[in-house]
């Protein structure tokens, strides 16, 4: 769009953005060490241009690009000066935080203007004034651990003036936390005598008043398929580390049903109801026993969960099950709705305000979840993956059926692409082969985005040395080679940088069996693992021991912070292929294929690229940071598509000694 023929308003809020990125803007004035960054320029007026256009834009901006800053600029601008509001979503509480602590205060300063923001969480992230003086949590706990948070939580609640969970010295177990906290499904609004201290309620009155709410995309997610009941009517989105939204799509547009979800739902309306004394209703007892003996014929009577455990005891994971072997099953579902009905009749009778919308909240779910069973089970739908989930407990095995689509795109159009506009998509990594696009616009359902690639403005060819030892050890072909492979090249790497290591697996049994070697084999390493800590806790241990390797999966290849010396290598021991039999994933390659295309190239290929730019992008958060980033995967180099991974970084040296590894950081 040429600058002329814009209209002059516009002309103005461009003139501005490019003045407040510029040397003497508002933000240099503000801001130590000041650096211009023509990418976070070029970024700002591309957002612009979709807010005059009323287009979508999709923009892969490199790390360093300041791309928070080149969306909040313009959208604030533009909010404040027409009465609108937008969403920031984001993946990470990390970078939620970021926003609502450290950019939009920072830029209230920077813009001199008045506009406001707040921060949206779920419901349960808040603590509720009725639980907190009603509860007996006290009572219910042996452990000294939980006794010692209950009494922390309480005193919490009497100073906070927020109520919100993050807000905390301390992360409370969830078993303990859910005593105080929301239930939206059980909150009696301007019944309760709590109702005008509510923190959930001032919460809501800020969130209405804000020109930019701050939210995750779950919730996100949440409020657009409610129909908008749980954010504030809003006009534009910005999606931020939109590389995830597929996945958190598919989850949210899909089913679940499991054998502890419906016993624990059974057990709590069945406590509710043993609950009541006579003078509770208006009418007799008669109906509650029809409620109690309902639910007891319920657990009683044998159904899909029973037979799930005839078919499946003797597995563990996840399968594919014949839907045809479960119809003789299904009652199951005739018997929630029953209940659901007397529930909501009984719920009507009822003269305490507070179990009368507990009533009515477990009448909601037993028909949501009967209405789930009937998805699954009756649907069919030749879009959708069905699969099975059976994982064994302490005391039990639990049974989950799961179903969920194989393509988002039409839901991704229907919920949000042509409904709101415009929605700003951007990550670091959201391109593929050659910079394009195409691969998570066709996912999204997304169609002629106005597009932007931006490279970071960082220093990758001195400050990065990319180490790819030779080896044909490939793991799809020689599993025992490829295991003594990573074992061999990761003490190595050890030994030369003595620590100061992220070492990124594709799955648990790969990152166990590995670490359990070195550590047998090498005692003196000093080996942080997933899964035996808690990640903020894995997090902080490694920022403080500089001698320390750290090990981890899925949730560390992405959204992990560690910026400066605490942060040297990063040790790609896979390429991060998604498990082909995944049912998602089986269905997907199964649907491209009967298109007549190739799964590999259109889907899992590109697929791993993002995720591999992500790991890539752990090492280097700053402009001074500098480090190796060691690909253990010997396909980088015997592999064709080994090009394709190695296309999707930035210019970087590349070795393949140890050696030079030692002159990297001794230069």
């Amino acid at each position: 769009m040429a600058y002329d023929l814009l209209p002059l308003a516009y002309r103005l809020i461009m003139s501005f953005s490019e003045e407040c990125f510029s040397p003497g803007g508002g933000i240099s004035l503000h801001l130590d060490n000041f650096e211009l960054r023509p990418q976070q320029i070029e970024m700002a007026k591309a957002v612009e241009e979709a807010i005059e256009a009323d287009r979508n834009l999709i923009v892969e901006a490199g790390t360093g690009v300041g791309k928070t800053l080149a969306y909040l600029v313009p959208f604030i601008v533009w909010a404040k000066e027409n009465g609108k509001r937008v969403v920031v979503s984001t993946y990470t509480k990390a970078l939620q935080n970021q926003l609502y602590v450290k950019d939009l205060p920072f830029l209230r300063k920077v813009l001199d203007m008045d506009f406001s923001f707040a921060l949206c969480l779920g419901a349960d992230n808040y603590a509720c004034l009725r639980k907190f003086h009603k509860n007996t949590a006290p009572d219910l706990f042996v452990s000294k651990d939980k006794k010692k948070q209950v009494e922390y939580i309480r005193r919490w609640i009497k100073e906070t003036e927020t109520g919100v969970n993050i807000d905390m010295e301390i992360l409370p177990d969830r078993a303990v936390w859910k005593y105080f906290s929301r239930d939206p499904d059980l909150c009696i609004g301007k019944k309760c005598k709590w109702w005008d201290g509510c923190f959930y309620r001032q919460a809501r009155i800020a969130q209405s008043k804000s020109e930019v709410l701050i939210t995750n995309h779950a919730l996100l997610f949440t409020d657009v398929m409610s129909g908008s009941k749980v954010l504030p009517e809003f006009n534009a989105i910005v999606i931020d580390e939109a590389h995830t939204i597929e996945d958190i799509a598919t989850n949210h547009f899909g089913h679940e049903i499991s054998k502890v979800g419906l016993n624990l739902l059974l057990d709590q309306t069945l406590a509710l109801v043993k609950s009541f004394k006579l003078d509770d209703l208006e009418i007799g007892v008669d109906q509650l026993s029809d409620i109690e003996l309902l639910i007891n014929e319920i657990k009683l009577k044998p159904n899909l969960f029973t037979r799930a455990g005839q078919l499946f005891s003797e597995h563990e994971g996840l399968m594919k099950f014949d839907i045809h072997d479960f119809i003789k099953d299904l009652g199951l579902i005739d018997q929630l709705v029953e209940l659901s009905g007397i529930l909501s009749i009984v719920s009507s009778n009822i003269k305490d305000p507070e179990k009368n919308e507990e009533m009515k909240s477990y009448a909601g779910r037993c028909d949501n979840l009967a209405g789930s069973i009937d998805f699954i089970f009756n649907g069919n739908r030749y879009d959708y993956a069905y699969w099975l989930n059976v994982k064994r407990m302490k005391k039990d095995i639990n049974y989950s059926f799961h179903a969920a689509p194989i393509d988002v795109s039409s839901h991704m159009k229907e919920f949000f692409f042509e409904k709101i506009s415009p929605i700003v998509l951007t990550s670091a990594t959201l391109t593929t082969a050659k910079g394009s696009f195409s691969f998570i616009k066709k996912r999204l359902g997304l169609i002629e985005p106005l597009e932007l690639v931006l490279d970071s403005p960082f220093d990758y060819k001195n400050n990065v040395l990319v180490y790819t030892p030779e080896s044909k050890a490939d793991p799809a072909y020689n599993a025992a080679s490829y295991k003594a492979h990573l074992k061999k090249n990761i003490i190595e790497i050890y030994k030369t940088l003595g620590g100061r290591i992220f070492c990124l697996f594709t799955s648990y049994e790969m990152l166990n069996y590995i670490s359990g070697l070195i550590m047998k084999e090498r005692a003196d390493i000093n080996l942080l693992r997933q899964g035996d800590m808690p990640r903020y806790v894995l997090l902080d241990l490694f920022k403080r021991n500089p001698t320390t390797m750290l090990m981890g999966t899925t949730t560390f290849w992405q959204g992990v912070d560690v910026p400066g010396d605490a942060l040297e290598c990063v040790i790609i021991t896979k390429f991060p292929f998604a498990v082909p039999t995944d049912p998602v994933n089986a269905a997907r390659i199964e649907a491209i294929r009967d298109e007549g295309s190739y799964p590999f190239t259109e889907y899992q290929l590109p697929q791993a690229v993002i995720m591999f730019k992500q790991g890539f992008g752990r090492l280097i958060r700053t402009k001074t940071d500098r480090g190796v980033v060691a690909i253990l995967d010997p396909r980088i180099k015997t592999r064709p598509y080994g090009k394709v991974f190695l296309d999707s970084l930035p210019d970087c040296n590349q070795t393949k000694t140890i050696e030079d590894i030692k002159t990297f950081f001794s230069e």
